[in-house]
């Protein structure tokens, strides 16, 4: 997963988005707020030194503005330059808005100080009792950043669970039904991690019940296929002797046969891949075979596979023992190229489409009068292909039916476990 795809980045970039908005509108008011008390006393102390100036002099009465505050300043060492001597820039503006003469309003330092303009007179410095105060609306905006950090991590630890949930899922994914913890969160990501919980629960809890009901029935059903072949030991040799070993045999194979098909149908079978060279697979496979002396044309073109040698072999066999059966002079053929595997014969073509043989027990009622074969061989044979990451073709042509491999994935090795 990409980092931008990540839940934690996007919650994280609305919160920036939102906090960095904050901090601009606050930021914003705040100079706004500061720009109108200015004005408002500005307002103030042009009305304060209008009703100061004494025209018979062209003075101000010092005492009428120190009973408002307005101090002069007597010592202009410590202010700005511009303070003490203003420029004639602002001389100008300010008698260009007032016809008695010009008052204005400087901050400095956080201090006010007031600039009056007197006709052929130096300007004078008065202190303004008024300090520009953002204090509330600090603590205001202060406030909300904070709600909205306590919020950010607040949330970061609503989705924490959302972590080690994901890796518990993945592990279960592969097999692993260790019970997680159960979530003391009351959100719905708690209830999320709980139910969770609870499935995880019942799985293994079913997982566990088929195991032990698989245990069972396998070996009940064991025990008089081993009791059978011990008397059939003690017979002597006959036509009838061989017929029974036969079945036995036939039954022994069926239950491993559906031993793999529960493994199958429970996503348990994984697979350990190695590299073959397929002379070594064709020989485990006629090894396999029940007909010793199946007549199968073989031709090879020599190169290593890497695949799970047991399965593959199993799976191999049971496409070319189906061959076998069904073709309609007991031969087929097996060729194998740099690309495709492809298994042949002569007879009917199958009844049904390829697809619905990899789904078990699909024949229902309509089964064959063997139930190996088209049944649960070919069901296998194509499961164990798939988790080979093979692709699987079947056409009839002329008389001739064809199953093919395309075999490129086995030409690369790989370890992964397929489900």
């Amino acid at each position: 997963m990409k980092w931008h795809h990540s839940l934690f980045f996007k919650i994280t970039l609305i919160f920036s988005i939102a906090f960095v908005g904050l901090v601009v509108v606050g930021t914003s008011f705040t100079l706004h707020q500061k720009k109108e008390q200015l004005h408002d006393v500005r307002r103030f102390a042009q009305s304060l030194f209008r009703s100061a100036y004494l025209p018979q002099t062209g003075q101000l009465d010092t005492a009428l503005l120190a009973q408002e505050g307005f101090l002069a300043v007597q010592e202009t060492a410590h202010l700005p330059s511009f303070l003490q001597d203003p420029p004639p820039m602002m001389r100008r503006q300010g008698e260009m808005g007032r016809r008695m003469f010009p008052v204005e309003i400087v901050e400095h330092k956080d201090e006010v100080y007031a600039l009056a303009y007197l006709k052929d007179m130096p300007v004078q410095v008065f202190h303004v009792p008024f300090r520009p105060s953002y204090l509330l609306h600090v603590s205001l905006f202060a406030l909300i950043g904070v709600t909205l950090v306590f919020l950010y991590i607040l949330t970061l630890r609503s989705i924490r669970p959302l972590a080690p949930l994901k890796a518990r899922i993945e592990a279960l994914a592969e097999g692993d039904y260790t019970l997680p913890k159960r979530s003391q969160s009351k959100d719905e990501i708690g209830a999320l991690a709980n139910a969770f919980y609870d499935t995880v629960l019942k799985i293994k809890n079913l997982k566990e019940a088929r195991q032990l009901f698989l245990r069972n029935i396998m070996h009940e059903l064991k025990t008089p296929i081993t009791k059978g072949k011990l008397a059939l030991a003690m017979l002597e040799d006959s036509a009838y002797k061989a017929k029974l070993g036969t079945l036995f045999e036939t039954q022994e194979h069926l239950l491993e046969e559906f031993a793999r098909i529960e493994k199958l149908g429970s996503g348990e079978l994984t697979l350990v891949r190695k590299p073959y060279h397929i002379d070594d697979i064709v020989a485990q496979m006629r090894d396999l075979l029940p007909q010793e002396n199946a007549s199968l044309d073989i031709t090879l073109s020599p190169q290593t596979f890497h695949v799970d040698f047991d399965l593959f072999c199993v799976a191999l066999k049971n496409v070319v023992d189906n061959a076998l059966r069904y073709s309609s002079d007991g031969r087929a053929s097996l060729t194998c190229t740099a690309t495709t595997l492809c298994i042949s014969n002569h007879g009917t073509p199958l009844p049904h489409p390829l697809t619905s043989y990899a789904q078990p027990y699909f024949l229902g009622g309509s089964k064959q009068k063997e139930s190996r074969g088209l049944g649960f061989g070919l069901y296998i044979a194509l499961s164990v292909f798939r988790l080979h990451g093979l692709s699987c073709t079947y056409h009839h042509e002329a008389g001739v039916s064809t199953f093919a491999l395309t075999l490129d994935p086995l030409t690369q090795p790989s370890d992964r476990a397929a489900s």
